[in-house]
């Protein structure tokens, strides 16, 4: 791949030389080789509440109230207005009708829990990265960075990445994790996914800037204006946690 797809090293080289106490000794373009997986999700996405629909959620949840008549008499409206507001909620999926009237569903309490009004939203097709060991990607990264489907990226300067070896596996867990961790927004963004029907994976690079300096190295990608630890992580599992060896780098450039 030929293009202005990456940062080119004259700009990596000013941003290391702006850092204070930084002695880089080599500037190595690499691809991290990493992973996308395709899905087909449901999603829970948050919205704020409107005045009256999160009072009514409340008045399910904490008066002890069902019936459309005496919820009007608490709040002092129209029987009408609690019926349209009623009939919203259950399209929404958080309120049910029964017999003795209203009752709040797992997702109506779980949205007055957070003070967010959740909506489920299905067959979103959504695209997951992973690293090579299988972690998720940060939403910021997944959303901002580069990614290659082929392991070639030369810039328009000249510069030519070099493509690290990653694992010849993609852990069959690491999709079904992902909806279950706490911190799972952290890698999905706002749509938070509920159920999920993935494709098989697919090896996708990561265009960074290895550089080697005289104590610690630094990895330079597009997410993060600056040094970015995620992607030292991230390139310390390509290598086992080795310094690279010059023969396995391919071109090295100096500052």
């Amino acid at each position: 791949m030929t293009g202005a797809a990456h940062l080119p090293m004259r700009e990596v080289v000013r941003r290391v030389g702006a850092l204070p106490g930084v002695r880089p000794v080599r500037f190595v373009p690499l691809l991290l080789p990493m992973w996308a997986v395709d899905v087909v999700a449901t999603v829970r996405e948050a919205h704020p509440y409107d005045v009256f629909d999160r009072y009514l959620t409340r008045a399910l949840a904490e008066a002890g109230l069902s019936g459309i008549d005496e919820l009007a008499v608490f709040f002092g409206v129209e029987p009408v207005l609690v019926d349209r507001t009623a009939r919203f909620l259950e399209d929404l999926g958080h309120v049910r009708r029964t017999a003795d009237g209203l009752e709040l569903t797992d997702l109506g309490r779980r949205s007055m829990a957070a003070g967010r009004r959740y909506r489920l939203s299905r067959g979103r097709r959504l695209t997951w990265l992973f690293d090579g060991a299988g972690e998720p990607v940060p939403f910021a990264h997944a959303t901002h960075a580069v990614w290659l489907p082929t392991a070639e990226l030369t810039l328009p300067d000249g510069t030519v990445f070099t493509a690290l070896t990653g694992p010849d596996r993609f852990p069959p867990d690491a999709v079904g994790r992902l909806p279950a961790r706490a911190d799972v927004a952290d890698f999905t963004g706002p749509a938070v996914p509920v159920e999920v029907v993935a494709s098989d994976p697919r090896p996708v690079w990561l265009p960074v800037y290895l550089v080697e300096c005289e104590d610690e190295p630094l990895v330079f990608g597009w997410a993060v204006d600056g040094p970015d630890p995620y992607l030292l992580r991230v390139y310390r599992g390509c290598v086992g946690e080795l310094e690279p060896d010059v023969t396995q780098c391919g071109d090295r450039h100096g500052p």
